[in-house]
């Protein structure tokens, strides 16, 4: 990794941290490490890091994103996800076998197991099984570090149970669990007291906007991307402070520089964010002008066969319906909704077509009852070529969910039959209680920055 890199900089401040906190600890058993939500990815690429030769620190760091349902079946899943990863990796298995670091780990007793009980909760078959495997490792002692970083929560405070259900149980000694958290949440914090010695929980300080800034606006000063990247910077320091005054200013000499590159995506660009950052001051006159002369530009950019303009185009839309629903303007929100989910849909761009299709329908809900149904039995049908993957990491399953009661109250036998196969494959038997819960919790990822919209400032409307 280039040190002289800003962002290598922050992850070498996070190994430094770890070496003083962790090492020589040898009870400890839970890291949680607390973070700033927009600091998530950085985290999540020292994970990724530390899990390749590239590591700097003495641990073997395992990272599996395995999303979390419940308390019942995530240790089923993540041996299920570990087997998966341990078969695909044959050619590195023999690498390390020709430096002389061969790995001898039997993993059949973990497949017949999930075999003879898959249905069963199997948080001791883990913990085995992460015991042998870090007995296998080569140059012993070694230390084992497993980084969950799930994809997708269903309930936190079902996580946080599941971790104190196995430091009740008994982590082996050279195995830690690490898990993020979020400042001032505290969604995963465990009851030390029983636990002592057990559980470190660590917040490093440190510095990931300066960071960022620094690589996004090095290089050639008149470089038009560079400009625009210094000027994004500018008018977000202006939003912090709600100086509307000076969020024009920058934004109007990003538009100036983009314009004079003659790139019509990196133009375009300017106006979407430009017109992103005044929706915190919804009623500036500037906003619609962004977003229609934007939208032409991106546009005019698609027809040329500029590849960056469609996702751009799609993007223009969305931002219309939500202008619109602002301006309690609900059939002209739904309209553009439904636009956007039309154009993302025919250029495959399914999981942002459901999300613009879950858009158009809970504001039908809401306000225009009557189109409801057909609005959910076009999304239904647009994502019906949607991989698992995309299924149960998308929306799409809300939308399906309402529409098979329609489908079963309408007698629709075949749709509700496919419906209840694909759904209780995915989701179990229980699959729309499942859903219903899901929908009802709605709780980010935690690896997911979240980004809270601010509230206009009256006094600068």
């Amino acid at each position: 990794m280039n040190e002289h890199n800003p962002i290598a900089q922050e992850i070498n401040k996070i190994q430094q941290h770890w070496r003083k906190g962790v090492y020589n600890r040898p009870g400890l058993r839970l890291v949680r490490l607390v973070i700033k939500p927009e600091e998530a990815r950085l985290y999540e690429g020292f994970c990724k890091l530390e899990s390749t030769a590239h590591g700097q620190l003495e641990e073997v760091f395992v990272t599996h994103l395995t999303p979390f349902e419940n308390e019942d079946t995530f240790s089923t899943n993540l041996i299920k996800d570990w087997l998966e990863t341990y078969d695909g990796s044959t050619e590195l298995l023999k690498e390390m076998e020709q430096r002389g670091a061969a790995l001898h780990w039997d993993a059949h007793p973990y497949r017949q197991a999930l075999a003879y009980d898959a249905q069963a909760p199997q948080d001791a078959l883990l913990l085995q099984m992460l015991q042998t495997f870090r007995e296998a490792l080569p140059f012993q002692p070694r230390e084992l570090v497993l980084a969950l970083l799930p994809r997708q929560v269903s309930d936190t405070r079902s996580f946080a149970s599941w971790l104190a259900s196995l430091l009740k149980r008994g982590i082996p000694a050279g195995i830690k669990l690490l898990v993020i958290d979020h400042v001032n949440k505290d969604h995963l914090a465990i009851n030390e007291r029983p636990f002592p010695g057990q559980v470190l929980s660590m917040h490093i300080p440190l510095q990931l906007e300066n960071a960022i800034q620094k690589l996004a606006t090095s290089g050639n000063p008149n470089d038009p991307e560079v400009q625009y990247r210094k000027c994004l910077f500018e008018m977000g320091n202006a939003l912090k402070d709600k100086d509307l005054k000076r969020l024009h200013y920058w934004g109007q000499r990003m538009l100036d520089c983009t314009q004079r590159s003659g790139n019509k995506g990196l133009f375009a660009t300017a106006h979407i964010s430009y017109a992103g950052m005044l929706f915190n001051f919804k009623r500036d006159p500037k906003l619609p002008l962004l977003l229609e002369k934007g939208g032409r530009i991106a546009r005019q950019g698609m027809q040329h066969g500029d590849p960056a303009c469609l996702p751009l185009v799609i993007q223009f839309y969305g931002y219309q319906g939500a202008y619109a629903q602002i301006r309690k303007r609900f059939t002209e929100a739904i309209d553009w909704f439904i636009k956007q989910a039309a154009t993302a849909q025919e250029h495959k761009f399914l999981p942002q077509a459901m999300n613009a299709w879950y858009q158009a329908a809970e504001l039908c809900r809401r306000k225009d009852t009557s189109r409801y149904y057909t609005v959910l039995e076009q999304a239904y049908q647009g994502g019906i070529e949607m991989n698992d993957d995309e299924i149960t990491t998308s929306v799409y399953s809300y939308l399906v969910r309402d529409y098979h009661d329609y489908a079963y109250t309408n007698k629709l036998t075949t749709v509700v039959h496919d419906i209840n196969e694909k759904m209780k494959r995915l989701f179990g038997e229980n699959w729309k209680e499942e859903i219903d819960r899901m929908k009802k919790s709605r709780t980010r990822m935690i690896m997911q920055p979240q980004i809270e919209t601010e509230t206009e400032d009256a006094s600068s409307s």
